[in-house]
């Protein structure tokens, strides 16, 4: 079964004046396919701008406004259920920094419309998991950059989602959170959650994916399994060139 399908996605955040407007659009989406095996754990890679997160944001229904269509195992994504199937660590820390970890879990499990009792016993399971029980008193002022990170992903981890999509799960954190991140991460997906990974981390991509999809300019240039690929960050430069990519 594929968690994931997505299929000639197109978008620009442009909006059209006009019937002969489209023509001279900036698109973030071109055309874009992409799918994910049930329990595979996916790399997205590409330059800055390359779309990765614009992409996340139209599986998530953040973003409506496109042609093509997405599909969360076998639901279109605008339904209900099929984004409830659905854990997201967006790349900014989004956390409510005055209140604990605690807080957070719960108030972010009610959003997501859990029960007392399992927004309960899936709190003490991802502060567990994550490392963070030992803190889930502290407010997440005072936690270190690898702690709010953990903290982010025990978010998305709360209602147990079968697809997990993670936007930079790692950047900026020491290499001891970042290792427990790998060892977290592995452990679910070992358990069945599919996920979709974007990182610019090459290392990190190989180490944990198994299938890769390499996204430019809002087009794919590759899309396989990680081990067709012997040196991924020379593979990336290869496919996506050595320019700089500021803008």
């Amino acid at each position: 079964m594929k968690a994931l399908e997505i299929s000639s996605v197109t978008f620009s955040y442009d909006k059209p004046a006009g019937k002969n407007k489209a023509a001279g659009q900036n698109y973030a989406l071109r055309d874009f396919s992409m799918e994910v095996k049930s329990g595979q754990f996916h790399a997205l890679l590409g330059p800055n701008g390359a779309g990765k997160t614009t992409l996340m944001r139209l599986i998530t229904a953040q973003l409506k406004e496109y042609r093509g269509e997405i599909f969360i195992f076998g639901r279109n994504n605008f339904d209900k259920r099929a984004l409830h199937d659905i854990g997201y660590a967006p790349q900014p820390v989004s956390v409510y920094t005055t209140l604990t970890a605690r807080e957070n879990l719960r108030l972010f499990g009610v959003m997501a419309g859990l029960t007392d009792e399992e927004i309960t016993r899936r709190l003490a399971e991802v502060l567990e998991e994550t490392g963070l029980a030992a803190y889930a008193g502290k407010p997440a002022s005072v936690y270190s950059g690898g702690m709010l990170r953990r903290l982010n992903l025990a978010i998305a981890l709360l209602h147990s989602p079968q697809l997990l999509l993670l936007d930079e799960p790692t950047v900026g954190v020491d290499p001891q959170s970042r290792n427990h991140i790998y060892e977290t991460l592995m452990k679910i997906n070992a358990a069945g959650t599919s996920i979709v990974l974007c990182t610019h981390i090459m290392e990190e991509a190989q180490r944990l994916c198994s299938t890769v999809t390499l996204l430019d300019r809002g087009v794919t240039v590759f899309s396989g399994k990680m081990s067709e690929i012997e040196n991924l960050e020379k593979f990336f430069l290869e496919k996506t060139g050595r320019g700089l990519r500021d803008d």
